[in-house]
């Protein structure tokens, strides 16, 4: 009998270790699915939603933390009631955000005009940008911008010197992610400076685009 017992102690031990390696392995290929799964999951930044093709990569929504843009707009600026330039316009900004739909910044602009001898304005604003719905955005700024000169009885070949302007931009438009940190929006603008000594403002129509990063 001891020798019966003797025989089968062998054969149960090597049961119980066939038995924890089919554990382990279980063990293994459940973490190795795990893990896949994990990675292949898209992160919190970029979430993925139904779309008209299948899954599509929606991108991150939170804005909070430092972002800089940089923008081209086109467009004019009314000098007088019937004084109308062709102009461009180069932003740059930079700013962070108070949370995840509302950011402000400072707002760098120059604004070529399009008309020979007219020169080129400058400024900047302190700005703010609110998302409403989605990407729809409501964007204002104040501040001050260097205008040329303007004396409505003399032509534009004689126009010398700069002086400033008060006042802002308001705008609007919408805002679509490129990744998890990249943004480009499209939207118009329009721009107010009351120059000290003008009957009326400055003010200027633009149609433009900037891309953000967060």
């Amino acid at each position: 009998m001891l020798d019966a017992m003797k025989t089968d102690r062998p054969s149960t031990l090597a049961r119980g270790a066939r038995r924890r390696r089919r554990a382990w392995s279980t063990l293994l290929g459940a973490s190795l699915v795990a893990g896949g799964v994990w990675l292949a999951a898209p992160t919190e930044a970029e979430a993925a939603v139904q779309g008209r093709r299948g899954m599509e990569i929606e991108g991150a929504r939170d804005r909070r933390g430092l972002y800089v843009g940089a923008g081209l707009g086109f467009g004019g600026t009314f000098f007088y009631y019937d004084d109308f330039i062709p102009a461009t316009r180069l932003d740059f900004s930079i700013g962070g955000g108070v949370n995840k739909r509302l950011t402000l910044g400072a707002n760098l602009h120059v604004t070529p005009y399009l008309k020979k001898s007219v020169g080129v304005a400058f400024g900047g604003d302190i700005e703010f940008t609110g998302y409403v719905w989605r990407g729809f955005y409501l964007r204002g700024g104040l501040g001050a911008a260097g205008v040329p000169k303007r004396d409505p009885t003399r032509s534009f070949d004689e126009v010398e010197g700069m002086t400033v302007g008060l006042g802002g931009a308001a705008g609007l438009g919408y805002e679509f992610w490129l990744n998890a940190s990249a943004a480009m929006s499209a939207g118009l603008t329009y721009d107010a400076r009351f120059v000290p000594g003008d009957t009326f403002p400055r003010q200027a129509l633009l149609v433009g685009m900037r891309f953000n990063w967060f």
